[in-house]
């Protein structure tokens, strides 16, 4: 939903975050393929997945709102089949934590709109028959 804010370089590491969320609990639903796919259509011409070392997202994403563009597109992923997974949390968690997210409730609040988020696409699915 936020990724055009995000450079090309920090996309490229959201391709690769949220792949690893997606395989994180060892299944691979047709709603999280999905998901990843709408990420793929969102990012710039030619980014491709990069694997940035956990270590080094600090530096990637060194502000507030592409810290937390980052986290609600990971969880947004987790969320993708419906089930946050205790895995795919530990790895938002270890990310948050990077960041010095998780010990200000942030965390919880970007859990929170996403739940929030996703609840109002799917009444907006059902308003239009599907």
């Amino acid at each position: 939903m936020f990724v055009q804010y995000l450079n090309e370089k920090q996309q490229a590491a959201l391709l690769h975050y949220a792949r690893e969320i997606m395989v994180a609990d060892n299944a691979i639903d047709a709603e999280e393929s999905l998901h990843m796919e709408v990420l793929h259509t969102q990012v710039r011409s030619g980014v491709q997945s990069e694997a940035i070392p956990m270590h080094q997202l600090c530096d990637l994403f060194s502000d507030r709102p592409s810290q937390v563009i980052l986290l609600l597109e990971l969880i947004g992923m987790g969320y993708a089949d419906e089930e946050f997974d205790v895995r795919e949390s530990e790895l938002v968690n270890k990310i948050a934590r990077a960041f010095s997210v998780a010990e200000t409730g942030t965390l919880d609040n970007i859990e929170s709109w996403v739940r929030r988020q996703l609840l109002l696409l799917k009444e907006a699915q059902e308003l239009m028959g599907g």
